[in-house]
């Protein structure tokens, strides 16, 4: 008998049942979409439930470029049956292993090889029915991933019997190719498009203390690792391969412990916990029917059947080549030195010196050089007349500083010149008004950075930036840029995205085709494929859709769809286009808001402070869309919100695309309606002044509070649950479960009680939204929009895309929010590398021409 916990009283099972029992558990699939979606005959609305017992959970998975989802299978634990056959390149190779009776690693899934019986088969290929010729299975094995494929090594004895004989070794087996993806060195090409000095050194200041927790967390893997066999395993990086963990599905970005019998994985936190005793991350109820022991760890699938994993069997495993890390980690701390780059990690490297004053002299000589350029780096989108001024601006900055270096005078080039910035590297002066405020916050996942909001006015920002249109809304907390494209917006926005506030910047609409965006332009091309919608009065679904049933009613209440009570639903499409990259499904259309993204050094997919491009090319790449965001006006309803309360792993720029009112009926209770929503909504005297412009039509308001604030919201939302007599689940969560609108009674009361005050925001046609990660906030659509938005990876909010993905561990299985589709890991580390690369390899370029210029002398 077999003892498996519930978190209850132990319960005896059969060895029959508990294999039975890990068959349910659920396995990693490869999916296509169904597209053969018939139409409905009738309208019916489906309530939706974050409820952790759903039996069907969509999560991350082992990650292809298709959408993959892992599912709770009720099948037999498996099939033994004859392995399908191999191709004739398959048989040649395996007929040389079997005669060289050498050592290669495993080239093919489990299920395929031909003597798989003799050895461990991983989870994923002991559940593969192996039936060869049956309908809609290959045989090739692509639909499932192997857990041992390039990991495990095998070896044909002399009586060609089949064995596995260990696991590569991370610091002998790599290939120069395999560095190349993790170490900076001379030869390989950042994986980001063009970054400049100023670049570098800004994202270095950001991100740069986040590395070095990383690397210090990663670090204190060796240290928890109780196996006595002290063997660290390699496992390679595959193309097109996201590695997760078995327990919380976060991305595996280093050590984490695997399974040498069946291929589990549990990450470094999960492994913690469970060390150190902590609760596990989500309830137990239902445990032992899933397969797994009380702290959600599946069980061991081997030969001698279900069995807990236990932590001191477990094998240290890492993915990154050989030292890289550690090289990547003393490097950083280097280059931030050389190049002048404030450090507040506290680390022992971060107190080294240089002591070299001729290398001081050159690289003080290079900054000042790149702030010259920086002027004209991103102004591709200028006019020529102002490009010409600018480069005037330039010649007359380079004599300045000739002059300055013949006479020992500490100048740097800048726009203004005040007694407070004569002489100051905007790089290293990035901290002096917070030196002496805690601006660090004891979280999950290390320090947070939550520098104090900045209340700005007119007559300052305009000495920081003159010549930029803009204004200032939300009692100086919200800046408004009123020219999408003007060159030097990046000075202002950068002054108050760093504090993390949001920004609004209008007439992106200009650089946009329009009819493109139309309702019946969408109705036109897409009026007949089928789509979820959701009833924003109830939150009910309505299923399967023709989407024209949806852009029909924008223009036109009369042809909306009608709710069991004959009254028309306020309907919203639901994450459109789903599931598919918006460049193949709309690839006019996403090439129009490409052309028109504002803060383009940002938003753009390729933009030099989107650090997610970062990211080389053979990982998963994160789903940053684009996305649409398609709604009915509901300011007649002040209590119902087109997007409830919720916040976003990454930041995100949301473009108002079109804004409309219904043709068919009397738009007065419409418009004042929507005037009364934006009075009770805490706008501001400006605000309000704008959209009460008969030219301008106020699309949608957003409340946007300050991430700092967010555990204080969810405080509040938590005692109104309890409140109303409800009891609290501990693995949701108020605001990841987006079921809450915050109307004026509760902003009233958060206000209050709390002191949290969010920026109320109108946006209308052509406004765009920057918000902030881990920001939370909601949308109330005052007329019918269509709002497309674009998510990044700014450096200035990357500790709190770092906090929210531990944060996001604990929530339930089958929460939406769950899976970790960033992997903010790995794109902290491509960022730092390529940034060191870039300095590093400007250094020497620098060096061997200044060598060569005394030579020529």
């Amino acid at each position: 008998m077999t003892r498996v916990k519930t978190g209850g009283e132990p319960h005896k099972m059969s060895q029959k049942e508990l294999a039975a029992l890990v068959a349910s558990r659920t396995s990693r699939k490869r999916t296509v979409p169904s597209t053969n979606r018939s139409e409905p005959k009738s309208i019916i609305e489906i309530h939706i439930s974050n409820d952790s017992s759903s039996s069907t959970a969509k999560r991350a998975c082992r990650g292809t470029e298709n959408k993959v989802e892992r599912q709770e299978l009720q099948q037999e634990p498996e099939n033994l049956g004859p392995p399908p056959p191999l191709t004739k390149e398959e048989e040649q190779r395996h007929k040389e292993y079997r005669s060289s009776c050498s050592i290669f690693l495993q080239d093919l899934p489990c299920f395929k090889l031909q003597q798989a019986q003799q050895i461990p088969k991983c989870r994923e290929c002991r559940r593969r029915n192996v039936v060869p010729g049956a309908e809609g299975e290959g045989n090739t094995g692509n639909d499932v991933y192997c857990r041992f494929y390039e990991f495990r090594r095998l070896q044909y004895n002399d009586k060609g019997d089949l064995n596995v004989a260990g696991f590569p070794n991370p610091y002998s087996e790599p290939t120069p190719e395999d560095y190349a993806i993790w170490q900076p060195d001379g030869k390989t090409a950042p994986t980001s498009g063009f970054m400049d000095i100023q670049v570098c050194r800004y994202i270095l200041l950001h991100a740069g203390d986040q590395f070095c927790y990383l690397w210090r967390q990663e670090a204190e893997a060796l240290r928890l690792h109780e196996n006595p066999d002290g063997t660290i395993a390699w496992k390679k990086a595959v193309q097109g391969i996201r590695e997760i963990c078995d327990v919380c599905d976060t991305t595996l970005f280093n050590y984490h412990w695997t399974c040498r019998k069946c291929g589990f994985g549990v990450c470094l936190d999960c492994f913690k916990d469970r060390k150190d005793g902590k609760q596990p991350l989500r309830r137990l109820e239902n445990a032992l029917q899933k397969g797994c022991d009380e702290y959600h760890w599946l069980l061991c699938t081997d030969f001698s059947g279900p069995q807990e994993h236990a932590v001191t069997e477990l094998m240290l495993t890492q993915i990154i080549a050989g030292d890289a890390l550690n090289v990547l980690g003393r490097m950083l701390h280097e280059v931030r030195t050389l190049w002048q780059v404030p450090q507040v990690c506290g680390c022992l490297l971060s107190k080294q010196s240089v002591d070299d004053a001729q290398l001081d002299e050159l690289i003080q000589d290079m900054i000042k050089e790149s702030q010259l350029k920086q002027h004209t780096s991103f102004s591709s989108l200028a006019t020529e007349q102002k490009l010409h001024q600018q480069q005037r601006l330039e010649q007359l900055h380079a004599k300045k500083l000739e002059f300055a270096r013949e006479r020992g005078i500490d100048y740097v080039p800048g726009r203004v010149w005040t007694k407070e910035t004569l002489g100051k590297d905007p790089i290293t002066t990035a901290f002096d008004n917070f030196k002496h405020i805690n601006f660090l916050r004891k979280g999950l996942a290390g320090l947070r950075r939550f520098l104090p909001p900045r209340a700005m006015t007119l007559a300052h920002s305009t000495q920081l930036a003159p010549g930029v249109p803009h204004e200032w809304l939300c009692d100086g907390k919200l800046l408004r840029l009123t020219d999408a494209m003007h060159p030097d917006n990046r000075v202002l926005y950068q002054e108050v995205w760093k504090c993390g506030q949001p920004v609004m910047i209008s007439e992106v609409a200009r650089s946009l085709n329009l009819d493109l965006w139309h309702p019946q332009a969408f109705c036109r091309d897409f009026g007949d494929k089928p789509n979820d919608l959701i009833n924003c009065l109830n939150g009910n679904l309505v299923p399967n859709q023709p989407m024209r049933h949806f852009w029909e009613g924008f223009q036109c209440i009369t042809k909306r769809l009608l709710d069991a009570n004959g009254k028309p639903m306020l309907l919203k499409l639901k994450d459109w286009p789903p599931g598919d990259d918006f460049a193949e499904i709309l690839p006019t259309r996403f090439a129009d808001l490409m052309k028109g993204l504002p803060m383009p050094e940002y938003t753009l997919r390729t933009g030099n402070l989107n650090i997610a491009s970062c990211l080389p090319k053979m990982f998963v790449p994160p789903d940053l869309g684009p996305k649409m965001y398609n709604a009915y006006g509901s300011a007649l309803h002040p209590d119902k919100g087109t997007t409830n309360l919720h916040l976003d792993i990454s930041d995100a720029v949301n473009i108002m695309v079109y804004v409309g009112i219904p043709q068919d009926e009397d738009s007065k209770p419409q418009m004042a309606a929507t005037q009364k929503a934006i009075a009770l909504g805490g706008c501001d005297y400006i605000t309000r002044a704008r959209c009460q412009n008969p030219d301008v039509l106020p699309g949608a308001l957003w409340h946007i509070f300050p991430a700092r604030d967010a555990d204080k919201i969810r405080d509040l939302l938590n005692r109104v649950t309890l409140e109303k007599g409800f009891r609290l689940e501990p693995d949701h969560d108020p605001i990841h479960d987006q079921n809450w609108y915050l109307d004026d009674k509760l902003r009233t009361r958060l206000f209050k009680e709390y002191g949290v005050e969010g920026h109320p925001i109108v946006q209308c046609l052509g406004d765009a939204v920057f918000i902030p990660a881990g920001a939370p906030h909601q949308v109330q659509n005052l007329h019918n929009c269509i709002k497309v938005a674009e998510d990044f990876v700014s450096p200035e909010n990357i500790t709190h895309c770092y906090h929210l993905t531990h944060e996001f561990r604990r929530l339930s299985h089958s929460h939406t929010n769950h899976e970790d589709k960033l992997q903010i890991k790995n794109i902290i580390y491509h960022a730092i590398k390529d940034c060191c690369t870039i300095l590093t390899r400007a250094l020497e370029e620098r060096i061997d021409a200044e060598m060569a210029k005394l030579k020529a002398d």
